[in-house]
């Protein structure tokens, strides 16, 4: 009968295997996506991580400010001639004897340098401190340029920058300087 087909040939036509063309399509199917997944996480992932390293300096900064108000408050009086804010601070964070903060650490280098002096801090190594004490006023926050010096010494480190007025420390700014070489978009002045 016309249109009708046996067991038999029904039997086969379920039995065929399907095309190579077809399995071959899946795979380049499957390659294409995995490859597109590859590109996204490429292109996500190094932007994830300089968040995080952003996100390190800000609780980082946040951190150095409680800890420079509580060794102010703690023991500097701003008469004594023979220390100053910045050596104070500096003794504090295990500064000018050990200049290795076991607190600190530069997100970008790994650096736990603390410096303290005035002049821009240089390395041979070209490695930037984790904490750069100071009171050179050319680097308070207000006067902060990212030079090309600044952008290489300075990037992820936390600076302490006395402010100095008529020759007598009035307060101490504490901020970062993020990974272009910038400063942070806040600064907090501590008055003494």
């Amino acid at each position: 009968m016309p249109g009708v087909r046996s067991k038999q040939e029904a039997g086969t036509a379920r039995r065929t295997p399907k095309r190579r063309s077809d399995a071959g399509f899946a795979v380049v199917q499957t390659l294409v996506v995995i490859a597109i997944a590859g590109i996204v996480a490429a292109m996500a992932i190094p932007v994830y991580a300089a968040r995080a390293k952003e996100s390190v300096l800000r609780q980082n900064t946040s951190t150095l400010e409680l800890e420079v108000k509580s060794y102010l408050a703690a023991g500097l009086d701003a008469t004594d001639d023979e220390v100053s804010a910045s050596e104070f601070i500096a003794h504090a964070l295990g500064g000018p004897e050990g200049g290795i903060s076991p607190w600190y650490v530069n997100p970008l280098c790994g650096s736990r340098a603390v410096v303290c002096q005035t002049a821009l801090p240089a390395s041979a190594a070209d490695v930037p401190p984790a904490v750069w004490i100071t009171d050179d006023q050319q680097y308070a926050y207000a006067s902060f340029t990212a030079s090309p010096a600044t952008k290489s010494r300075l990037r992820g480190t936390l600076m302490i920058v006395s402010i100095v007025h008529d020759g007598r420390t009035s307060g101490v700014e504490v901020f970062y300087v993020n990974a272009a070489g910038h400063r942070s978009p806040t600064a907090t002045t501590i008055a003494i």
